[in-house]
């Protein structure tokens, strides 16, 4: 009998090949309960095939994985329907409407009369969707199309959605409202992962981030651990003077250990990298205050997500 845990995916040495191609190399990955997790990577990372795999539509060459605590090879089936999947551009039948497309797949849950109108009528209303009930699917726009798919994804109240760049051909509107019913059903107790393009919002949204690149998982935790770890070396600080600066101002900064490209912007406005802790920050801004250089305010920029994987596929490009 497999016991509870607090882990909605346990993930070991899981490797996907495709020929000899290498699509996912031996990740190693645990997913607590209740959280969204965020998979960002480029194209070709490796994170629909990861999808695949937890979803048992993809039987990996090597590795284990179980999810609430069920083994998908042992307990596929009670693995599977606690799954929600939703794929990338995910077909939906046009000659349908609204609700009936939504209506079949209660049905296939096994949903009858009017638990089943009930649900369609929930997830509807959750998606936004509730006065295109009527409508037929083929006139909906791509974006309502996307949150069309993903009431069907959790019309059996599944405590994992798996979700494939469900931001997809959204406008804004439609991606403020995917963030807010992502974060309800987290806040009840499901777990989300979700993998998408839109870094910056995905950033916002998430609990937890895993970056994947070229099969391999680079890093993963909380969204600050993540962002502190690829970035921990490359902070810039940028320095407002109350007054303007010395004429050795400059010299005096490029003499100091850990201090690193230098820029002064203008008598007011300097910034550098550093590459010390945050103790040592705060004991050379002290001695620059104390040096007669009265700085007003300090501000500290990382890397985005967006630049972190462009630094990695610049690093590929250059190799």
């Amino acid at each position: 009998m497999e016991t509870a845990t607090q882990y909605a995916v346990c993930i070991s040495d899981l490797r996907i090949d495709y020929g000899s191609h290498v699509a996912v190399k031996d990740m190693n990955l645990d997913i607590p309960q209740g959280v969204i997790y965020g998979l960002v990577g480029p194209n070709g990372a490796g994170k629909t095939s990861t999808f695949k795999a937890l979803t048992s539509l993809l039987e990996p060459t090597n590795g284990h994985i179980s999810i609430n605590g069920h083994d998908i090879v042992k307990k596929r089936r009670h693995a599977q329907t606690s799954i929600g999947y939703m794929p990338d551009l995910a077909p939906v039948a046009s000659d349908l409407r609204v609700w009936e497309f939504l209506d079949l797949f209660a049905a296939c849950h096994g949903l009858e009369g009017k638990a089943k109108k009930n649900r369609v009528n929930e997830c509807l209303s959750l998606v936004e969707l509730a006065d295109k009930r009527n409508d037929n699917c083929k006139s909906l726009s791509r974006g309502m199309m996307q949150r069309l798919v993903l009431a069907k994804t959790m019309l059996h109240r599944p405590s994992l959605l798996i979700l494939d760049e469900p931001a997809s051909g959204m406008d804004v509107r439609s991606r403020v409202s995917l963030r807010r019913i992502l974060r309800q059903v987290s806040d009840e107790g499901a777990t989300v992962m979700v993998s998408s393009h839109i870094l910056p919002e995905l950033s916002e949204m998430c609990d937890m981030i895993g970056i994947l690149h070229h099969g391999q998982l680079l890093e993963t935790g909380t969204v600050d651990e993540v962002m502190h770890r690829m970035t921990s070396l490359l902070p810039h600080i940028h320095l407002t003077l109350a007054r303007p600066a010395s004429s050795h101002w400059e010299s005096w900064l490029k003499t100091k250990p850990k201090v690193k490209d230098v820029h002064v912007h203008s008598s007011l406005s300097t910034s550098f990298v550093y590459e010390g802790d945050n103790t040592e920050l705060s004991n050379l801004l002290m001695e620059a205050m104390q040096s007669d250089h009265p700085i007003c305010r300090v501000t500290e920029k990382r890397h985005s997500l967006e630049q972190i994987l462009m630094e990695l596929e610049e690093e590929e490009y250059s190799r």
